[in-house]
């Protein structure tokens, strides 16, 4: 659980019995100082999606294409995490699940774990109309979840090669990668043979774009080790 998470959880603590979630509103100072956990939480969540995709594309490299699934995976659910909470809505758990939405002052129901989103609820928040949220999205993030269930729970490890729902371009990693980076049309995030990679990828270049925007940046043992661990010649997001 997040830092801004944790103070959450000790407000909605102090709801009184018998008031309903809908109805229940934390005060100016509990607002407060979950918001000034903000950043750090999207700072940390952001570097765990970076060196997570960092990580799965050097599997990748060497073959170790089972494991890299399961971080592509985690890349995926850090990117959204950090996207929610740029959006000032605040995952934690208090007896269930819940999103507190700090914009609105309101609680909203999450999904059955913290790896569950519940898209509905983040969907009727009107202002949420970024690509991310959509149901395309939420296939994509579903369906990676499950192929990462897959390689830990279900399936052998196939190393070296590459399970069917990830291509190489040509053999070339980059040019994979430069594909879906470029991909402002999102004409591979969601396709079958791509969206392992492809969804990530499109995750993480619109965190950058949102971070950059907040003036979010990593210190400097951060960019430092994640520019260490970039296995390709072409920049490493995040990284600057």
């Amino acid at each position: 659980m997040s830092n801004a998470g944790r103070l959450a959880k000790q407000a909605y603590a102090t709801k009184p019995h018998g008031v309903e979630r809908q109805r229940f509103q934390l005060s100016k100072n509990a607002l407060d100082q979950i918001a000034e956990r903000i950043e750090q939480d999207i700072s940390d969540a952001s570097y765990a999606a970076i060196v997570s995709y960092a990580e799965a594309l050097s599997g990748l490299e060497k073959g170790y294409t089972s494991w890299s699934i399961v971080k592509l995976y985690y890349s995926s659910f850090y990117c959204v995490r950090a996207l929610v909470i740029l959006s000032d809505i605040v995952p934690f758990y208090q007896k269930d699940h819940l999103l507190l939405d700090l914009q609105s002052n309101s609680f909203h129901k999450g999904g059955s774990s913290s790896h569950h989103w519940n898209w509905s609820s983040l969907r009727q928040i009107k202002r949420l109309s970024q690509w991310y949220y959509s149901l395309d999205s939420q296939d994509a993030y579903e369906k990676l979840r499950e192929r990462r269930e897959d390689a830990n729970y279900r399936v052998a490890f196939i190393d070296p090669v590459f399970p069917e729902f990830i291509e190489k371009k040509d053999g070339d990693l980059s040019k994979a990668f430069r594909i879906y980076r470029d991909d402002h049309q999102f004409f591979y995030t969601y396709l079958s043979g791509h969206y392992c990679l492809a969804y990530p990828t499109a995750l993480l270049f619109s965190l950058e774009r949102e971070i950059k925007n907040r003036r979010i940046l990593f210190v400097e043992e951060r960019r430092k080790h994640v520019k260490s661990i970039w296995p390709l010649r072409d920049r490493c997001p995040m990284s600057n």
